[in-house]
């Protein structure tokens, strides 16, 4: 049986464990440099980029204002 209590949405046991990984990735990471890697990756193939954000859009609950157009997205 498992012993694991389910602590709902708002899961202090799963938190803690997030901000440990992340904090390693940062003390072990060379953080620009990734940003930097992975924005070239997105440039390079921004319109496989802009058409999995169409895709994601168009599942849209449509809560926030023009979030199945797009426009209030700032694009560079």
């Amino acid at each position: 049986m498992d012993n694991e209590k389910n602590e709902g949405e708002g899961s202090k046991t799963a938190d803690k464990k997030y901000r440990e990984a992340a904090t390693d990735f940062a003390k072990r990471t060379d953080t620009l440099q990734t940003g930097l890697e992975a924005e070239r990756e997105v440039e390079g193939s921004k319109d496989e980029y802009e058409k999995a954000e169409k895709a994601g859009r168009a599942h849209s609950a449509g809560e926030l204002r023009n979030d199945l157009t797009g426009e209030d997205f700032d694009k560079k």
